[in-house]
């Protein structure tokens, strides 16, 4: 059953309820019966209101309304506390005067039956909207099956009341029940009117749990790379909860790595209040920010990240009390000579001032883009020379993946060497490049050479 489904429903059944209790209230002169009559006609009203509200909110959202249209539902909560708290001075103001001069109830016993079968038509009810309330996450409907909870109660009390009263017979204490089951149905609707209006003001003011928070805060810091989290807000529109939050990460992150952070962030801000907020809508802001332990390269690589450079192989060399820096600068390959020193003087120029160091040394090469490479038949006896070269030096484990082509008259070699899983990464890469070299020496018109370097044992993509 959809949300107005359930809301009609309702209207229906609370435009029958309200009849019958008014006209019993009217015979039975009983101010509790009453009150309780009130309470039906009342519901009338809010189930109207209801009833418009969850089919405005389930308006799309749109220019003019971003986070949709689900508030309608806490104002319509909001009016609905409102009108309790109106009408129930008004029955307690008469109460008053009935505790002062008690009068008897009439029609008793069909006073009796119609309240019994409003009380048991409300117990159906308010299964039926408090299950739909649990399945859209409608405020509205919430509002409406906490109303249904208290004319349960209300019911019950004022049963008691008639039957009391009637039970008399002349003593002053029982005459007055009817008064006092009346302030006591006042009393307890009141109750549950401050409650609801408390909770739609706190959302009309995007209130936010502090409960809701700290699962965000929580989930959001479980993130791997994330330092911090901070500028948590979220307000509850309707059923949809929005979120955003600023997550701090390394700066040496790449954009594609801090991306990355702000989907997993998301999913499991989401995954965390799915049973409150299904359909919560969250939103992260990256800061990347400085980490007390980077080292020389890691600041020079976020230095040259903000202005927008692509650098790397970043070199540091110490010469006495002075530092310097050599590194690789990707450019447009399309720009002239001119043009592409221009760019590297100026970030020359900006890293020496930013962290004053003697000399940087840039080597500029084009942005790596497609390059057209054709086959090679299967060249046994180059395949064969390489594996011999490389097995030659003691320090190579073993030697698979031997992969060739051919980009005009270079021939460009890619092969996979194991080393000792106890060597060091330096070692490895001294290795690799010194296998580099003997391998253009034996080999004429060598172009690209990738040695991939592993620990021996290791298992590789196929």
């Amino acid at each position: 059953m959809s949300k107005s489904t359930t809301a009609l429903l309702s209207f229906s059944v609370s435009i029958c309820l309200a009849v019958l209790k008014i006209v019993i209230a009217i015979l039975s002169g009983s101010v509790s019966v009453i009150a309780e009559a009130i309470n039906n006609a009342s519901d009338v009203l809010t189930s109207l209101i209801t009833l418009i509200a969850v089919r405005v909110s389930d308006i799309p959202a749109d220019d003019s309304h971003p986070y949709g249209h689900g508030k309608i539902e806490s104002l319509s909560a909001l009016v609905t506390a409102g009108f309790l708290f109106a009408i129930y001075i008004s029955v307690i103001r008469e109460a008053v005067n009935r505790l002062i001069e008690p009068r008897p109830i009439e029609n008793g016993v069909l006073s009796l039956a119609i309240i019994l079968f409003g009380l048991l038509v409300n117990l159906v009810r308010v299964t039926i909207v408090s299950r739909a309330a649990r399945k859209y996450h409608s405020q509205a409907l919430a509002a409406e099956s906490l109303n249904f909870r208290t004319d349960i109660l209300s019911s019950t009390i004022v049963l008691i009341v008639v039957v009391l009263t009637l039970l008399s017979d002349g003593n002053p204490i029982l005459q007055r029940a009817d008064a006092l089951g009346a302030i006591a149905v006042s009393g307890v609707v009141m109750y549950f009117g401050f409650r609801l209006g408390k909770q739609a003001i706190n959302t009309l003011l995007d209130h936010a749990p502090e409960e809701m928070m700290q699962q965000i805060r929580n989930a959001a810091t479980q993130v791997k790379g994330v330092l911090n989290v901070s500028a948590i807000r979220a307000r509850e529109v309707g059923a949809q909860v929005f979120v955003d939050l600023t997550a701090s990460v390394a700066r040496s992150m790449s954009l594609e790595g801090s991306h990355d952070v702000a989907t997993q962030i998301e999913d499991r801000v989401r995954a965390t209040l799915m049973d409150n907020a299904p359909n919560a809508d969250v939103v992260v802001r990256i800061n990347p920010v400085a980490q007390d332990h980077e080292s020389l390269i890691d600041e020079i690589h976020a230095a040259a990240m903000r202005e927008g450079k692509a650098i790397h192989n970043i070199g540091v060399r110490v010469v006495g009390s002075e530092k310097f820096v050599q590194l690789d600068l990707e450019v447009n390959g399309h720009l002239d000579l001119q043009a592409a020193h221009d760019i590297a003087t100026e970030l020359e120029r900006s890293l020496m001032a930013q962290f004053s160091l003697g000399n940087v040394s840039v080597h500029i090469e084009p942005m790596n883009e497609p390059i057209q490479a054709r086959a090679v038949g299967r060249q046994q006896a180059t395949i064969d020379e390489i594996e011999r070269l490389a097995r030659g030096d003691k320090r190579v484990q073993s030697v698979d993946k031997i992969v060739l082509d051919r980009v005009g008259s270079n021939l460009n070699v890619a092969l996979n060497c194991q080393f000792s899983a106890t060597m060091s990464l330096t070692d490895a890469h001294l290795a690799a490049e010194h296998l580099e070299q003997v391998l253009r020496r034996h080999l004429p018109n060598l172009g690209d050479v990738l040695i991939h370097t592993e620990p021996e044992g290791a298992q590789h993509a196929h």
